[in-house]
């Protein structure tokens, strides 16, 4: 039979991301580890790609509507809460004031949310920015930390995703591992693609969803994490936690990786996203 996309597709995905299946949980180790979480959330960045929106209302991007009430960092808050996370930090740069007057001192949830601004109001990236809380104390270095971006947007059908994302960690520290990507295991491409052989297309697919596994903006760092931050982060340059700390835990196999269905994840990057956004949650 001739290759297909949908064939060489299926194949790499068994090459490329498998599944730990072993490893158990239990429920009561869950909610003890909540209870030693908490939600970090960068809240920093200035959103150029959705600047037409966010200008027009004067706001930072992670307040604007995606459901016709909530904005999306209250979303993320809320979810964390439902959950049964009670401690929060927010990293701010751009717009710091409205973001910290948006979302308050957390007492609307029964929650604490605690702020680390970027040093003088300098762009640090978020690997600078939970340095920056670390250093400051806004960030206890005793806790575990979720770092979840809030324009990446979660639509979870049942259950809490919160929960999937600490028992998906705890089956990673059991298996030596101290930091959690949470990852989609394919994504749609964003144009037609195809096999070609000698100039001549073979097979074609619109949107095909190509086969390798997608961070999706929400990681979970153990407290032995920070070390790497102290060591590795300057407070001098712009710098991704995603490019500095990650590449140095994969070569000590200490990076796990937690898959979720491909259509619970919403990037909110441009427009198109946030419409889906809301869309999605509105139905």
């Amino acid at each position: 039979m001739p290759d297909t996309l949908e064939s060489i597709m299926a194949d790499l995905r068994e090459r490329i991301n498998t599944e730990d299946t072993i490893t158990t949980v239990s429920k009561e180790e869950i909610e003890e580890q909540k209870a030693k979480t908490v939600v970090v959330m960068p809240a920093g960045g200035r959103g150029t790609r959705i600047r037409t929106e966010t200008h027009s209302q004067d706001i930072h991007k992670v307040m604007l509507k995606i459901d016709g009430k909530r904005s999306m960092i209250e979303k993320t808050v809320e979810d964390y809460v439902d959950c049964g996370i009670d401690k929060f930090v927010v990293l701010t740069g751009f717009l710091a004031e409205k973001v910290e007057d948006h979302l308050g001192d957390g007492s609307r949830w029964g929650v604490e949310i605690r702020y680390s601004r970027d040093p003088d109001g300098r762009r640090v990236g978020n690997a600078g920015a939970i340095l920056h809380a670390l250093n400051n104390g806004t960030i206890d270095e005793q806790l575990t930390s979720i770092i979840h971006n809030p324009d990446d947007i979660i639509v979870w059908k049942s259950g809490s995703y919160g929960a999937a994302v600490i028992e998906g960690h705890l089956k990673g520290r059991k298996n030596g591992c101290i930091a959690t990507f949470l990852v989609v295991p394919e994504t749609p491409f964003q144009y037609s693609g195809m096999i070609i052989k000698k100039s001549k297309v073979q097979d074609i697919f619109k949107y095909p969803p190509i086969a390798i596994p997608t961070h999706i903006g929400i990681t979970m760092f153990d407290p032995g994490v920070y070390d790497y931050f102290k060591k590795l982060v300057s407070l001098e340059i712009e710098s991704s936690f995603e490019n500095v700390i990650c590449p140095t835990l994969v070569k000590e196999s200490q990076l796990f990786a937690v898959n979720i269905p491909p259509g619970t994840w919403i990037p909110i990057n441009d427009i198109k996203g946030l419409e889906k956004a809301r869309n999605m949650l509105q139905d």
